[in-house]
């Protein structure tokens, strides 16, 4: 899906056949929440759910436990054109907003129990930092598809104090500017993305942005952006939408997905924050709408561990050696029940699934949070759901903050049978057997490449160490990398990934490739090169097969400062990568999905090549 700007708010409404999914029900118990002032009471939490949250927050401080703090914040910044200055009053206005966006992080886990003073923010002697940047370009030049240009330009004009490697960031566009008629146009980047290791949302300000005025129901205003020609709207409804559009790209630098919520959770008078119109209900009771919109379980249940609010590095560049496999449904009288088996060195703490029917958008994923309560085995419900093909989507908690993606096509007939019906039922290829099927095929160009590929995966040789290799040339996805991590199974050299054999090869744009980085998004490989190196080169795009909705954007950091960032690449796209490397001691190989998510964001690195 293309991003657009405030498509989080805007978008067109897509009718959600709210049968397919049974209401849980609960029972007569429930646990009663504090309201806060002026407030109608929220959704209340189940005590099963208030219970889950607890025992994993348990696990996670746990694990967490003696391990030195750290300071993880999030970094401000705001950014403007070079012919404007930042927006009327912006130094007074932001510390209200912000103030506001973390106390709703700490009330949403208030509500189960959990104790964290907000969102940490960057700050200096209790007042915020935020870092200001002035564009190359002028205000109107920059648009909604900027977000890596202002990037860019962000990290080369603060001397790596904002660096898009290793922290967490919160980007203020004051781009906005009124016409003579009294019309606000919006016509930033609005779009966030994130994960354990780094994140960066962009945002928009109007001169009219404050928390302040969340209650003046007297105020008008009139806007317009790209979905919108003209909206006409109290401030204080405004502010509902653009502070709630903060939270909710916040939550996608802290990873999460978009999420309707479970069925039990929403109705006609609440709304999951990270679900379609979500962000438009942010404390909308201070000027008469709904009750504010809440974070699901899930998003708690994934958040507790982000190290932002672990304030821990405890193992963060640990592999896993995770693998999940024997995944079956199971159909019992509450409907369909998901079984799966796992291996993992280091034992998640959580699951989340996120089902929906395939044919609409992933803002309307419901949620299914659970606690796992055994090593090496998860069960799932589901609940009951009618005929169709569904998409859904498997992410595995650890302690440390790391996710695991897996995502599935998933049939349902008429009796109420489930199957998944995109993979093996073992969800890993089993490498000697290609070989063996391969080898008995006809022989040609490809499957000789492809008996290759596979010999050297068979019989792999010991990492090539960059820094004392003698050679002139060398291909980096025989190297030896210092970090590895991708956004869904595990990180792989010279093939795609295990979960199916039709996809198992690196191909782009119908050419098989020999050599190559899988790295679905958000990925990163890092390599120490010594300062021995001169130029990096290699193409990058979506692996063949990739559907319309992925995305990435490919970046080239080397010893911190970005020497190359990609287009928006989509199915079908790839872009060619020579860049001199002289004298870098770190180079990083980072893919991010542009979506605030990452499903079919199937980067790859091919022919990615190293030479002297």
């Amino acid at each position: 899906m293309k991003r657009i700007f405030l498509n989080l708010l805007l978008c067109t409404a897509v009718l959600f056949p709210y049968n397919i999914f049974s209401q849980q029900k609960y029972g007569a118990n429930r646990v009663s929440v504090e309201r806060r002032s002026q407030a109608p009471p929220l959704k209340l939490i189940s005590s099963s759910d208030r219970e889950m949250i607890q025992k994993a927050d348990q696990m996670v401080k746990k694990y967490h436990l003696n391990t030195k703090p750290v300071n993880h914040v999030v970094k401000i910044v705001y950014f403007h054109g070079n012919d404007l200055f930042p927006l009327d009053n912006w130094q007074d206005r932001l510390p209200r907003t912000l103030d506001d966006v973390s106390n709703f992080y700490r009330e949403e886990f208030q509500r189960y129990g959990i104790d964290i003073s907000g969102v940490p923010f960057e700050k200096k002697n209790g007042e915020y930092v935020i870092h200001k940047v002035q564009g190359d370009l002028s205000s109107r030049n920059y648009n909604t598809e900027s977000g890596g240009i202002i990037e860019e330009e962000i990290a080369r004009k603060t001397n790596g104090r904002i660096n898009f490697s290793t922290d967490y960031v919160l980007i203020i566009n004051g781009l906005c500017y009124r016409k003579d008629d009294g019309v606000y146009v919006f016509h930033s980047p609005y779009h966030g993305r994130g994960s354990f290791i780094d994140g960066v949302c962009h945002v928009a300000d109007c001169e009219l942005l404050d928390a302040g005025l969340l209650k003046d129901t007297t105020m008008r205003m009139v806007f317009s952006e790209m979905m919108i020609a003209r909206k006409e709207c109290g401030v204080a409804e405004f502010n509902s939408w653009y502070i709630g559009g903060i939270a909710h790209e916040m939550g996608h630098v802290f990873g999460l997905p978009h999420d309707f919520g479970y069925p039990g959770e929403t109705d006609g008078s609440n709304i999951s924050l990270m679900g379609q119109y979500g962000s438009r209900h942010f404390r909308d009771y201070l000027w008469g709408g709904k009750p504010s919109a809440f974070f699901s379980a899930a998003g708690i249940l994934q958040m507790l561990s982000h190290p932002v609010f672990t304030q821990s590095d405890k193992l963060q560049n640990t592999d896993l050696d995770f693998w999940l496999y024997s995944k079956q449904f199971e159909k019992n009288e509450t409907g369909i029940l998901l079984n799966a088996n796992f291996k993992a060195g280091v034992p998640p703490y959580g699951i989340v699934a996120l089902l929906r029917p395939d044919n609409i958008s992933e803002y309307f994923n419901r949620s299914f949070p659970t606690f796992i309560q055994s090593a090496g085995s998860i069960s799932v419900e589901l609940g009951k759901l009618s005929a169709g093909s569904y998409t859904l989507q498997l992410l595995f908690l650890f302690p440390n903050g790391a996710v695991r993606w897996f995502n599935h096509t998933v049939s349902v007939d008429n009796e109420g049978n489930a199957v998944i019906i995109d993979s093996p039922a073992n969800n890993s290829v089993d490498i000697q057997k290609l070989y063996e099927k391969i080898g008995k095929q006809k022989k040609t160009t490809e499957t000789q490449a492809k008996l290759e590929i596979l010999n050297g995966i068979l019989n792999p040789q010991t990492p090539i160490n960059p820094v004392t290799y003698q050679g002139k040339t060398l291909y980096l996805s025989d190297a030896k990398w210092e970090k590895a991590m991708v956004g869904w199974e595990q990180p792989a050299r010279n093939y795609f990934n295990r979960e199916a054999e039709h996809r198992f090869f690196l191909e782009l744009q119908g050419k098989l490739y020999a050599k190559g980085l899988y790295a679905h998004s958000p990925s990163l490989y890092v390599f120490r090169l010594g300062k021995k190196w001169n130029t990096f080169s290699a193409i990058v795009g979506l692996r063949d097969g990739a559907h319309k909705q992925g995305s990435a954007r490919f970046t080239v950091i080397g010893d911190g400062k970005v020497i190359y960032k990609s287009d928006v690449l989509r199915n079908q796209g790839q872009e060619e990568i020579t860049v001199d490397i002289s004298g870098v001691e770190i180079l990083e190989l980072k893919a991010d999905g542009t979506e605030g998510h990452n499903h079919n964001s199937w980067a790859i690195w091919v022919d990615p090549v190293i030479k002297k």
